[in-house]
C-alpha cells in the first residue's frame, strides 16, 4: 500500500478521535462518550456544509463580508504556530491564513490528495483553512458553538450538590474539520495532513503514527 493510499484509508471517526485526544479535559471524558463526542461533532459539521457544496469557499467569505487576509507575516505566537486563525474581536471578523507556515505543507498535500497543477498546492491549503475557518464563522453568526451544544462533562465534584461541567472544546475542531473535507472535496479529514507532516520531518515515525491510530480505534 502507498503511503497516500495508507493515509486515504483512515475514517474520519479515528482521526477525530486523533483531535479529541488534544482536548485539555480529555482524561475527563468517559471512555463510553467518546463515540458520542466524535460522531455528533462530524454529523454537526457535514450538515452545515451541504448548503455549500459546489461553491468557491473565498466566493462565500465574500458573500458573507467576511474579510480574509493571507499574510507572509510569521504565525508563531509564543512558540505556537498557526497556520490560520480568525478574529472575532474585528468587526466584521477577520480571518487570517499564514501563508508561510502553510508552505511546509505542500509536500504532505502531494503526498495524501496526489500532484496539483504547478504551485496550485499552496492555493489548495489556503482553501483548506479559509473553509475550517469560515466553519467557526458560521458557528459564531448562529451563536451556537458546537462545544456549547453537545453535553458537559463533570470536571469537579465536591459532596453530592456541588459540581463543575465544562464543554469538550475540540468538538468545534472536529466539525471544521468534517465540514472542511465537504466543502473542499478533500478524500480525509485535514488533520492527516500535519501527521503526514510530522512523519515527513521525522517528528513522528510510522510506527508510532500506526500505534496511535490502532489506540485511536479502540476507542470506538
Amino acid at each position: 500500500m502507498t503511503t497516500r493510499e495508507a493515509v486515504q484509508s483512515l475514517d474520519d471517526e479515528t482521526m477525530a478521535c486523533a483531535e479529541l485526544e488534544q482536548d485539555p479535559l480529555f482524561h475527563k471524558i468517559p471512555k463510553d462518550k467518546i463515540p458520542y463526542y466524535v460522531r455528533s461533532s462530524l454529523a454537526r459539521g457535514r450538515e452545515a456544509a451541504v448548503p455549500f457544496i459546489g461553491r468557491d469557499i473565498r466566493e462565500l467569505c465574500e458573500e458573507a463580508g467576511l474579510r480574509y487576509e493571507i499574510t507572509s507575516r510569521s504565525g508563531t505566537f509564543h512558540k505556537v504556530q498557526f497556520r490560520a486563525q480568525i478574529d472575532f474581536a474585528k468587526k466584521p471578523p477577520e480571518i487570517i491564513v499564514y501563508s508561510d507556515s502553510l508552505a511546509g505543507l505542500k509536500q504532505s498535500y502531494q503526498a495524501v490528495v496526489g500532484m496539483n497543477s504547478e504551485g496550485s498546492e499552496l492555493a489548495r491549503l489556503i482553501d483548506i483553512h479559509l473553509a475550517h475557518e469560515f466553519y467557526h464563522y458560521l458557528e459564531y453568526q448562529s451563536g451556537k458553538f458546537t462545544n456549547e451544544e453537545l453535553e458537559p462533562i463533570e470536571v469537579f465534584r465536591v459532596g453530592k450538590w456541588f459540581v463543575k461541567r465544562s464543554s469538550v472544546v475540540k468538538t468545534s475542531e472536529i466539525a471544521a474539520h468534517a465540514f472542511c473535507k465537504e466543502l473542499t472535496q478533500l478524500p480525509c479529514l485535514p488533520n492527516v495532513l500535519d501527521y503526514e507532516y510530522l512523519m515527513q520531518n521525522k517528528e513522528l515515525s510510522k510506527e508510532q503514527f500506526s500505534g496511535r491510530v490502532e489506540h485511536w480505534k479502540s476507542w470506538l
